[in-house]
């Protein structure tokens, strides 16, 4: 018997016509698949407007966004071609992509589709159409390939890695001609250039807008009376604000020079690609428009680690209302403020209360919000911890409700641990793996595989090293754990050297290590002798 939902119509009529709508658990029941909770189907069955899906830590949002790409499509409101989802890295849009892909070819062999589609209309879209998936950084890459003339950049412009975007940026660094008025190293300028560029191109700042900001501020530090009880000299403080001033005056320049080294290479970077996409749909609706024509619904994915040149970007194209010849877009963004972390690099929790504004639905009002709570992967010791840890998070920040455990959760064991010292702490996780692993081998069982989360890479070696002493098999997962390996951090130290002679850390690395073995004494009379070598005045 096939289940009938009215959600779609509250949209304003949906393109399937008089057609009722198939509901979702019609849907799951047709694909052999668990049938959507309640909240599940308040997303998947959404109508055709904007909407902001805050899921928390294992709220099954990437099965729930599939899910709705497949009610979209099988109730032919939107078809597969008109499909766009973006999210952050290329993992997780190559599963997403085949997520969708998986889905809708068992929506294309399911018997019931003949009841659904008599025609067989829909099954040859089916199988002749597919949606976009990619990363945010692609997607704009595309559109600079695409439209990246009008600004003007070159199509063809080659991506630098941000290990070549520093290379390039310490060259420039290391030639200047300029005197600059820094104690700093050339690779902690280089350092403090790359920060500035990148910051300008996330907040899709101007060289000239830089340059005058908060220059009344400097002044007035200098020239403003002073208060009652105040010391004739600004603060400390005051002046450390005047220093960082200061130093943006002299990196500017510096800045401007990246910009010109990348343009005469024909190069761009991530962040610049990012900026450069965003002022392109700014400045230039024929873009929207013709970007807008080929897509009906949109999927965002991790939409609090967006920054602000990306949601310009996003709400540009697609936020607003459909004016003219343009149709209006049903955007599902996904996110979870309590999982933002990537501040460091531009991004903001705050995209998230902001999506309702950039993207109003057709009436004005603020687009829906829903919430996928039910944490599927997760026992309820677990929860109970992270609901309590994040309690302060969530009353200072994005209001967000506390995730809950599905219904058959185990409760789950949660041993905590403080310990003298970080070697102590190393010990007790490794008998606790241990027990594990020798009760699995006298049961003569498969052994248990355990994961170890760490907050910084240089501990992940010293744990690893742990287990093998004890004959357990340990893999560090990730190429950030390699660099604290010794041999490995002896080969980063002389490639730095290599490319910086003045590295001084590399080079004590090199010298007091296990190949030189270097002394006080001895480190002393090298500095001596390199003096004396660098003056003229010692023989070769």
């Amino acid at each position: 018997m096939t289940e009938i939902s009215n959600s779609g119509t509250s949209s304003g009529g949906t393109s399937s016509g008089e057609r009722p709508l198939i509901g979702a658990r019609s849907l799951a029941a047709a694909l052999g698949l668990p049938p959507p909770t309640s909240e599940q189907i308040e997303v998947i069955e959404a109508p055709l407007e904007p909407m902001l899906v805050v899921a928390g830590a294992g709220a099954g949002k990437t099965e729930t966004m599939a899910s709705r790409v497949v009610w979209l499509v099988a109730n032919r409101l939107v078809g597969p071609e008109e499909i766009l989802g973006l999210t952050f890295t290329r993992k997780a849009a190559s599963e997403l992509a085949a997520r969708i892909r998986r889905r809708l070819s068992m929506l294309a062999g399911s018997p019931a589709l003949l009841e659904w589609d008599p025609g067989g209309e829909l099954a040859s879209r089916l199988r002749s159409a597919d949606a976009e998936v990619s990363t945010y950084h692609a997607y704009a890459g595309r559109l600079i390939a695409d439209y990246g003339l009008l600004l003007p950049v070159e199509p063809t412009a080659t991506l630098l890695s941000e290990t070549e975007l520093w290379q390039l940026a310490f060259s420039v660094v290391a030639s200047w001609p300029g005197q600059l008025n820094t104690s700093k190293m050339p690779s902690s300028v280089t350092e403090s250039v790359l920060r500035l560029y990148s910051e300008m191109a996330e907040h899709l700042v101007d060289v000239e807008d830089l340059q005058a900001a908060g220059a009344d501020l400097y002044r007035m530090i200098d020239t403003l009376p002073k208060g009652k009880g105040q010391r004739a000299e600004p603060s400390q403080k005051l002046r450390a604000i005047q220093a960082v001033a200061d130093e943006r005056r002299e990196l500017i320049p510096l800045v401007i020079a990246l910009r010109e080294a990348m343009s005469a290479q024909g190069a761009l970077d991530f962040g610049s690609q990012m900026s450069l996409a965003a002022r392109l749909v700014a400045r230039h609706p024929e873009v929207v428009d013709a970007e807008r024509a080929g897509i009906r619904a949109v999927l965002l994915d991790e939409y609090q680690d967006t920054g602000h040149s990306q949601r310009i970007l996003l709400s540009s194209l697609f936020g607003g209302h459909a004016t003219g010849d343009r149709r209006p877009v049903a955007v599902t963004a996904v996110g979870d403020p309590i999982q933002s972390i990537y501040g460091w690099r531009g991004a903001s929790a705050a995209n998230l209360p902001r999506f309702a504004r950039d993207f109003p639905r057709a009436d004005s009002r603020d687009a829906r919000r829903c919430e996928l709570l039910t944490s599927w992967r997760n026992c309820r010791g677990a929860l109970y911890l992270a609901n309590q840890s994040s309690a302060e998070l969530r009353r200072r920040g994005v209001p967000v409700s506390v995730l809950r455990a599905r219904p058959d959760a185990p409760a789950g064991t949660v041993r905590l641990a403080l310990t003298d010292t970080v070697v102590d702490e190393r010990a007790w996780i490794a008998d606790r793996i241990e027990d594990y692993y020798r009760t699995a081998e006298r049961e003569e069982t498969p052994p248990p595989t355990t994961a170890i989360l760490v907050r910084r890479n240089e501990d992940s070696a010293p744990l690893a090293a742990e287990l093998e002493r004890r004959g357990i098999p340990a893999e560090v997962v990730g190429i950030g754990g390699l660099l604290h390996v010794p041999e490995i951090t002896d080969i980063v130290a002389t490639l730095r050297l290599m490319a910086d002679p003045m590295a001084g850390t590399a080079a004590m690395r090199l010298l007091t290590g296990a190949r030189w073995q270097l002394g006080a004494a001895d480190l002393a009379a090298l500095w001596r002798r390199a003096r004396e070598l660098a003056a003229g005045t010692g023989t070769p």
